[in-house]
């Protein structure tokens, strides 16, 4: 009697422990808070997704690009370069433990007519458990321009 009480429960548990396992499983991994927060930025302001702009941008971003700095307002509605799909490779970037930025290994930029696409950072700001993005660089001039 004290064996099939004991099969009964311990087939329980492990039906138990296989479902939190299976639920587990399908649950997507998140990405760390600033990853998730550029990614955020750079896909809301390459579709022009204002209002999720707005919650991830600081008030004002300087987008440098090589020597020459622009700006992008995302209460305004208004940026002074363009992002240019594809971007890739996020990676972070720590001073003293501490989150300052992520590199962008790709990242293309439209001033005008001129496109540019090299390395980039994104600059972030931590307040109160939220990063914001305080500017966005890259080191590549535009085409026809000496860096």
């Amino acid at each position: 009697m004290w064996s099939h009480w004991a099969r009964i429960v311990v087939m329980v548990a492990v039906g138990s422990l296989v479902s939190a396992l299976a639920a587990q499983a399908q649950e997507k991994p998140q990405a760390s808070p600033h990853i998730q927060t550029a990614l955020t930025f750079l896909t809301a302001w390459g579709n022009q997704r204002w209002d999720e702009l707005k919650t991830v941008a600081a008030v004002q971003v300087t987008v440098k690009v090589g020597d020459k700095a622009f700006t992008l307002e995302p209460a305004a509605q208004k940026a002074e370069v363009a992002l240019v799909f594809p971007f890739r490779g996020l990676s972070t970037v720590r001073q003293d433990e501490k989150v300052k930025g992520v590199t962008v290994e790709e990242l293309g930029l439209k001033v005008g007519d001129s496109e540019t696409r090299g390395p980039g950072s994104i600059t972030l700001k931590e307040q109160d458990g939220q990063y914001w993005v305080t500017e966005v660089s890259t080191g590549a001039a535009p085409p026809g321009e000496k860096k």
